[in-house]
């Protein structure tokens, strides 16, 4: 009985994760090729970062051989913060933000957007950081450190000499907090979680003080410097994707203004109505769909009345009355200050759109 519950329970997950990843998480060529673009900008923007810290350490050991010692620069929290040579803790910060912000991702119901977000941000940061790591030289607070030698193209290190403005270490910590600030759950489990992953990254950042890795400045650059990539990627998303009709496997892989399946259909035709977008998710342009509509009646009107013609000596005059009736209301003009009459092609078009009637006043 036990073994028949749990190969139950097993066909039951297995059904699930299925129908989930046809729903959630399969991909056009068109969105894949994206995410590809995306993969290759991050991870560009991730490899010429190393390559300028590895110069900005090298020209470092150049200053400190020139200087002949190793001094530190005054810090305000140096002095409440005690030095703690640990800096297997910063690094263990950087697992301690990805694995909720992993779980995150598999669990949200439209995970390839959060994943673009994510990677775009993350992106944009590290390109800002290439500008500033090794333009200005500082004294490395840490006086364990060691300097990055070779190829500053082929070395790759941790925690080396001169790689200071700005932190990166603190930069991973805000992103991933940005995304559950951005993507959490609306209850109360979201809400806490969201609490407790922010307050892993202010953990996480005074570890960074801590062990040296960083000066305090080096921090809080990365503090004001995270929130801006997202909000910029968050921007740039919603007036060129979202309002767009664009990619719309990544940004409505279920329906176009779903954002869960929870969700009720009076809801996504409202969001769709805010968008301005159709139910095919391509944009919704009120001129040009009057201008075709009416050029259409046009020609029906036309047709009609060469009909009318036609058979004009065949009926008698009470029939070419009730057929002057029917050409007036067929060919009836939107009610100024009304919204539109009763039976317009207009109305019927946004009718099948989006399910619903104008309301008349």
């Amino acid at each position: 009985m036990l073994t028949a519950r749990v190969r139950e329970l097993g066909r039951r997950s297995l059904m699930f994760l299925m129908r989930r990843i046809r729903r959630n998480w399969w991909l056009d060529r068109v969105c894949i090729a994206f995410l590809v673009c995306v993969g290759a900008v991050f991870g560009l923007s991730y490899y010429f970062m190393n390559v300028m810290a590895n110069v900005a350490s090298q020209r470092s050991k150049i200053i400190e051989d020139q200087l002949g010692s190793r001094y530190t620069l005054p810090d305000v929290f140096f002095g409440f913060i005690g030095y703690v040579d640990l800096l297997w803790l910063t690094d263990m910060f950087d697992a301690l933000m990805f694995v909720p912000t992993v779980l995150l991702v598999l669990s949200h119901e439209r995970p390839w957007r959060v994943v673009s977000r994510l990677g775009l941000a993350w992106a944009l940061a590290s390109l800002i950081r290439i500008t500033t790591v090794a333009i200005t030289s500082v004294p490395d607070p840490r006086p364990t450190c060691k300097y990055a030698e070779g190829n500053v193209f082929t070395t790759f290190a941790l925690h080396r000499c001169g790689d200071a403005i700005y932190s990166g270490h603190t930069l991973i910590f805000v992103i991933c907090a940005m995304v559950w600030a951005s993507f959490a759950p609306k209850n109360i489990i979201g809400r806490s979680l969201t609490v407790f992953v922010w307050c892993l990254c202010i953990a996480g950042s005074l570890v960074v003080i801590a062990n040296r890795a960083h000066y305090t400045i080096d921090v809080l650059l990365a503090w004001y410097i995270a929130p801006g990539a997202w909000f910029t990627v968050a921007w740039f998303w919603y007036w060129h994707v979202t309002r767009k009709g664009r990619l719309l496997r990544i940004e409505f892989p279920v329906e176009v203004g779903r954002h869960r399946d929870k969700d009720t259909e009076e809801m996504c035709q409202r969001r769709r109505m805010e968008l301005g977008l159709l139910a095919d998710g391509t944009p919704f342009d009120p001129a040009a769909m009057y201008l075709g509509l009416a050029r259409s009646r046009e020609v029906q009107d036309s047709n009609t009345i060469l009909h009318q013609v036609n058979e004009k000596d065949s009926e008698t005059p009470e029939q070419m009355g009730m057929q002057d009736e029917y050409l007036i209301e067929v060919g009836g003009t939107p009610a100024v200050g009304a919204g539109y009459t009763a039976e317009s092609d207009m109305e019927r078009a946004f009718s099948e759109d989006f399910g619903t009637r104008p309301q008349h006043h």
